[in-house]
């Protein structure tokens, strides 16, 4: 078999692509440059940036000399020169109003009949884009990429009867992307509207309202020291607040560490049966608050406290549920606490009010929930799944008119 080197690979792909039609052209032979001001035409437009997902309102503010800023119109790419190996890429397409951006950005306009603004815009933000982006920068993330540096490339260019019809396919991907954002949107509210349902419901109004240190035994974990080897490593799982992911923790692999019997008795760990609710009172990002049903005998760390089952009196499902619906309203309670970080605390979570109907109720209400939930968690992932279909619409189409070749080299 024949080993052919990247750089002759390369050449080769290129050979194909122009055997398909494509040229290969700088920029400023199918690209023209916007790098005047605006002048007294800026008053009134709307300041436009470019981020990762594209056209953006700029986030500052106009400066003081406005009339220095570029025209944004239809059919205009432009792009941070700062930020554009980050994705920093935007285009105003037909039907859009015309703005302005900041003067330090490229802006750019395809040449009628030579270049599409709508193929070019797709491709830069192509796989094949950002490689020529990183081909021509110099140096970090930083580095700026100015049209000067963008012409020591080279863009392909299908023929433009070919551009034509993909800019046509391509006009599609915006709109589909927009709906099938509202229809993720719409479904990822579906658990929080679930859950709002039976908590604050009218049958809520109802059940008898108890404090955690009423109904319940409770306790928080401990953490061995690390420097003695004897403590780990002995298959009693040790879960700790990353681990905790409103649902169930402890089954065998779904934990990082486990400990031995000795840590249980020199360091005052709890061994916790199956049942104990475990939440998080501190921790990094949005860690604090969750929650984890322990489904085997386990023990945790200091971060995390432990409310343990009592079926007779409460169903722990039940009550990870109302910690899930009032999340928020727990971690905006930890946040001005002082102290280095936000964090819950014991006789905070045991002094927690809590609407609980009788233990019955709680299991019918937790299962019934349990599987409402599991079911919007479906059409969450089914949008999603549409989502990222949309997203690779453009290579996909980018491959057809590039000759199978979405890279266009």
């Amino acid at each position: 078999m024949k080993v052919v080197a990247p750089r002759e690979e390369k050449i080769e792909r290129r050979g194909r692509a122009e055997d398909a039609g494509l040229r290969f052209m700088r920029a400023d032979e199918c690209l023209d440059e916007v790098w005047q001001g605006i002048g007294p035409a800026w008053n009134g437009r709307p300041l436009y940036g470019a981020s990762r997902s594209g056209l953006t309102p700029a986030k500052e503010a106009i400066g003081k000399h406005p009339e220095r800023y570029k025209a944004v119109e239809s059919g205009t790419v432009f792009y941070n020169p700062m930020r554009i190996l980050l994705g920093s890429i935007a285009m105003l397409d037909d039907g859009e109003a015309p703005g302005i951006t900041s003067p330090d950005y490229v802006v750019v306009r395809g040449r009628p009949g030579v270049l599409h603004h709508r193929v070019f815009y797709y491709w830069l933000r192509s796989a094949a884009g950002e490689q020529l982006i990183r081909d021509l920068a110099r140096g970090g993330v930083r580095e700026r990429i100015l049209f000067n540096r963008l012409c020591e490339g080279r863009i392909p260019v299908p023929p433009w009867n070919v551009q034509e019809r993909l800019a046509e396919q391509l006009a599609i991907v915006p709109v589909a992307r927009r709906a099938a954002l509202d229809r993720l949107a719409a479904a990822e509210a579906l658990p929080a509207a679930l859950l709002r349902e039976v908590f604050e419901g009218p049958q809520a109004s109802g059940w008898e309202t108890r404090t955690i240190g009423e109904f319940a035994r409770t306790c928080s974990g401990a953490t061995p020291s690390r420097g003695n080897a004897a403590y780990f490593g002995g298959g009693i799982p040790w879960v700790k607040t990353g681990e905790l992911r409103d649902g169930f923790v402890g089954d065998d692999g779904s934990t990082e560490e486990s400990v031995t019997e000795a840590a249980l008795r020199d360091c005052s760990l709890p061994l916790l049966p199956p049942g104990t609710l475990l939440i998080a009172m501190y921790g990094q990002g949005k860690t604090r608050g969750r929650t984890g049903i322990l489904t085997r005998e386990a023990t945790t760390n200091q971060a995390c406290f432990a409310i343990l089952p009592a079926p007779d009196v409460f169903d722990t499902g039940f009550l990870q549920l109302w910690f899930r619906a009032n999340y928020n309203d727990l971690r905006a309670l930890t946040e001005n606490r002082g102290g280095n970080q936000p964090n819950l605390n014991g006789v905070l979570l045991r002094e927690l009010e809590i609407p609980l109907p009788d233990p019955t109720s709680q299991r019918h209400l937790a299962a019934e929930l349990t599987e409402k939930l599991a079911a919007a968690e479906g059409v969450i992932a089914r949008c999603r799944e549409e989502l990222a279909a949309i997203e690779a619409l453009p290579a996909a189409l980018l491959r057809g008119a590039f000759g199978g070749n979405d890279n266009g080299w």
